[in-house]
């Protein structure tokens, strides 16, 4: 009898384990804050935090305070679905900065929590700002390298000087036949942003070639 009971609760065990198991599995998830993955210093007190998975947000808001307490004006300018972008207000180069950034959740948890860091900004190095002509030779090879473009497939190429939350930067723009390209270029000859895109108005074009209305 003794043996036969002790037979009869292995299964029930493992039964229990898996109800388990799956209890676990289908009971909501309560992590809140998302994980980093990086924190990049971008210049000019510009400071970009990036996470492993998406995230939401809900009144976010950065706050940050040098390691002494005092506190700095910081703002966001930028949120995407993995990353926010801030920028500390009268920052002091050579410093090290703990930010901390409220009202963020990763993607399907329940709550929304805080994402903690810390950023160094360097001291500026003096180096001599670069031509239009050097920005136009950086998005190009930068084009090369990622997409495959050759220079002999680039028409419209232009570069300009433009304002981007007061700091100067070079707009450098070119098309190919199917695609736009857009590049954002920093003085000093750091690509800050690129973008690529289908060329809509090559369909305009193939429209007009194929149909002769002379």
């Amino acid at each position: 009898m003794e043996k036969k009971m002790t037979l009869w609760r292995v299964p029930v065990a493992c039964l229990m384990a898996f109800l388990m198991v799956l209890g676990l599995a289908a009971s909501p998830v309560f992590a809140s804050a998302p994980a980093k993955e990086k924190v990049k210093y971008l210049g000019s007190g510009k400071v970009e935090v990036d996470f492993w998975n998406d995230a939401e947000y809900r009144n976010v808001k950065v706050t940050v305070k040098d390691t002494s307490g005092k506190k700095y004006k910081a703002s966001i300018y930028d949120l995407d679905d993995d990353e926010i972008k801030f920028k500390i207000r009268k920052y002091k180069s050579g410093k090290t900065y703990k930010f901390t950034i409220s009202g963020v959740r990763a993607e399907y948890t329940s709550k929304f929590g805080k994402v903690k860091g810390t950023v160094k900004i360097k001291k500026a190095s003096k180096t001599k700002n670069i031509s239009a002509s050097k920005a136009k030779s950086i998005a190009l090879n930068d084009a090369a390298k990622r997409y495959g473009v050759s220079k002999s497939q680039v028409y419209n190429l232009y570069a300009k000087k433009d304002r981007d939350d007061g700091v100067t930067v070079y707009e450098v723009e070119f098309r190919t036949r199917t695609h736009e390209y857009e590049y954002e270029i920093s003085m000093s000859g750091r690509i800050l942003k690129r973008d690529r895109d289908y060329d809509d108005d090559r369909y305009d074009r193939d429209y007009d070639d194929y149909y002769d209305y002379d």
